[in-house]
C-alpha cells in the first residue's frame, strides 16, 4: 500500500515532553489531602500510618507502595470517616492452601494492614474512590503481606 504525498512530505517539528508521575514519601503518620489525588505514594516502613481524605470524594486516586521491607511494625491504611470500607482484592506472586489473599469485602473492612514481618519493598495497592466507597486492588510478594481488617 502507498503511502500519499501529503503524508510523506509531513514532519513532525515539536519535541517529546516526558511527563513524570506526582509522588509523595511519606515516613510518619500522615493524613492524605485531596491534593495527594493522582500521586504515587511511597510508605516508608515500620509504623507508619496513613489516614484516607474525609469525606471520600468521586474520582479520588492513589497508589501506595511500600518503599523498603517492614522490620518490626506493621504499616496501615485506614478509612477516616464512619461508614467508608474498603472494596477489592489484593493478589499475591506466591500461593499458600492454608491462607488467603486480602480480600476487602465492602462493608466493615477499613483498614488494610501491610504485615509487620511479610510486607515486602515493592507491595502496593491503588485506591479509586467513587465518593462513597474505596476501591482497592494490589499485589503482594507473599500470601499474608497485606491483610484486610476492621478498625
Amino acid at each position: 500500500m502507498s503511502m500519499s504525498p501529503f503524508y510523506r512530505k509531513m514532519r513532525v517539528k515539536e519535541t517529546a515532553h516526558v511527563e513524570k508521575l506526582a509522588t509523595r514519601t511519606i515516613t510518619a503518620d500522615t493524613t492524605l489531602q485531596p491534593e495527594d489525588s493522582g500521586k504515587v505514594i511511597f510508605m516508608g516502613k515500620t509504623g507508619v500510618d496513613i489516614t484516607l481524605p474525609d469525606p471520600p470524594f468521586d474520582g479520588f486516586n492513589v497508589k501506595i507502595i511500600l518503599n523498603e521491607d517492614n522490620a518490626a511494625t506493621a504499616c496501615t491504611v485506614t478509612c477516616n470517616g464512619t461508614g467508608e470500607f474498603f472494596a477489592g482484592c489484593i493478589g499475591s506472586a506466591t500461593h499458600d492452601d492454608t491462607a488467603d489473599s486480602a480480600i476487602f469485602n465492602g462493608s466493615s473492612n477499613d483498614v488494610c494492614t501491610f504485615h509487620a514481618t511479610l510486607a515486602e519493598a515493592g507491595d502496593w495497592i491503588e485506591l479509586v474512590s467513587d465518593g462513597s466507597l474505596w476501591f482497592i486492588c494490589g499485589q503482594s510478594a507473599v500470601v499474608g503481606g497485606i491483610a484486610a481488617s476492621d478498625s
